[in-house]
């Protein structure tokens, strides 16, 4: 397992020589990464300095947007960036009200006291979001603490929507749109791995073993799906002991109501469910409550309803052959991996 992350929740006093990045950082994307970078080359140590929850959670909770991570994969991400600290802010009333000048008083000057803060040029803190990088520089200025407002990070090649300003920055925003569209290759560009789900497998109804195709049923609460259909996605063990520990696998997943073995019933919402198929392994009841991550490469088809069982074989297998191409080592490679690569 990767080294884990050290944290906090309260602005106790960081290692000597920490630069820290300041924000939200929903999803830790391409963007959230540079300022990573910036603060690798200033300082000896780095920490991610957060809230907890989500600031709109609290202040506008009917606005508050749909994570991208659940608090689980920050920390994965953290360790896999090389970030030692993470300090995560209780986000309440109390904190909002802050002036800009009590919030640096209180959190950065007498609490966590570090060499250098890394900021994007966008960022705002303080009561009603007074303060900006410039005002954040002149007051830290007189402790000598240097403040870096890193530019905005454009799009890569072939993750910027069509429909949009191809000058659009990459944000978190950007991101969920592409995952809400099913655009799982482009939502990978911007964050630099797969768009994926944390979830622990729990027992469903066997009819993928019935037919031939043993699945595993993933309970994601309030995870950031994409929209209903098949997928081409890769499937990773977390637990560090007991079966299949660690373990990283290509598969093909279903998410969405299963509409062949389930009768319509007009108004009655059918439930939803995530069931990931491994490919060339057969796993038996082995995966029962492990800790897994879903990573989500390609999207292949809608879900669909079909006239029986042998249809609906004959459509798995042609979605296993689709997926294949797109399941190969570098689409293995481009996840946060439980084990070293």
């Amino acid at each position: 397992m990767m080294a884990p992350t050290l944290e906090q929740r309260d602005p106790s006093a960081l290692p000597p020589g920490t630069a820290v990045c300041l924000g939200a950082f929903d999803g830790m994307h391409l963007g959230h990464q540079a300022l990573v970078e910036h603060a690798k080359a200033r300082a000896q140590h780095v920490g991610l300095v957060t809230f907890d929850p989500h600031p709109m959670q609290v202040l506008a909770p009917s606005r508050a947007p749909q994570l991208l991570q659940t608090a689980t994969q920050r920390r994965r991400v953290c360790s896999a960036l090389g970030i030692e600290h993470l300090v995560l802010l209780p986000f309440d009333h109390a904190l909002a009200q802050m002036s800009a000048e009590q919030f640096v008083q209180q959190v950065l000057l007498d609490g966590l006291r570090p060499s250098t803060v890394v900021v994007g040029e966008d960022f705002r803190f303080g009561r009603g979001r007074e303060g900006d990088g410039a005002r954040l520089s002149e007051l830290l200025a007189p402790a000598g603490i240097d403040v870096v407002r890193v530019p905005p990070v454009p799009a890569p090649p072939g993750a910027r929507d069509p429909a949009a300003d191809a000058s659009s920055k990459l944000g978190a925003t950007a991101v969920r749109e592409a995952v809400a569209t099913g655009a799982m290759e482009r939502a990978g560009l911007m964050l630099g791995r797969w768009h994926s789900v944390a979830g622990t497998v729990v027992s469903g109804a066997k009819r993928g073993r019935t037919i031939g195709f043993p699945t595993a049923n993933i309970a994601a609460p309030d995870a950031a799906m994409p929209p209903p259909g098949v997928y081409a996605t890769v499937l990773a063990v977390w637990n560090d002991q007991g079966p299949c520990a660690g373990a990283v696998w290509p598969s093909v997943t279903n998410l969405g109501q299963n509409p062949t073995f389930s009768p319509e019933q007009p108004g009655v919402a059918l439930p939803f469910s995530l069931e990931a198929h491994v490919l060339d392994e057969d796993l038996g009841e082995q995966l029962y409550g492990r800790d897994v991550e879903l990573s989500f490469v390609a999207r292949l088809r809608d879900e669909q309803r079909f006239d029986g069982p042998a249809a609906l074989v004959a459509q798995i297998e042609r979605d296993i052959v689709a997926a294949r191409p797109r399941l190969g080592p570098d689409a293995l490679a481009n996840i946060i991996a439980p084990t070293p690569s």
